[in-house]
């Protein structure tokens, strides 16, 4: 039996989530959701994961700000960080560490999928 990949989606637009974790499941990974960062920082913590996918605006603590806590506790973490605005700032932090990318809002679903499975095979995790 194949290992499912596992993916934690951060966002504080629950529907977004609802729907993320649906296609990811059809996908054949292992999805879980948080609506913050603080609780993102959590499950890292207590949890091994492939992927995050991250919003980068959320109330209390960016996904910018957590990005950083997250490559503290789990160097290897790969995160693509999901944004609704096309901020040169942004785009700058995801080029800077070559170890996530930016995806804009409103995503294209092939995109992502295309994106994680990069991600999945630059670095060698098995699925």
């Amino acid at each position: 039996m194949k290992k499912k990949l596992k993916i934690l989606v951060v966002d504080d637009n629950e529907c977004l989530c609802k729907n993320l974790l649906d296609i990811l499941d059809f996908k054949g990974f292992d999805a879980i959701e948080v609506h913050d960062g603080y609780k993102a920082i959590e499950i890292v913590k207590k949890n091994e994961l492939d992927v995050v996918l991250m919003d980068v605006k959320m109330p209390g603590i960016s996904g910018v700000e957590t990005l950083g806590i997250l490559k503290k506790i789990a160097p290897n973490l790969k995160v693509i960080l999901i944004t609704a605005f096309a901020d040169d700032e942004v785009f700058k932090i995801g080029l800077e560490d070559c170890t996530y990318t930016v995806i804009q809002k409103p995503m294209d679903i092939d995109k992502l999928i295309a994106m994680i499975e990069e991600v999945i095979k630059n670095n060698n995790i098995t699925k």
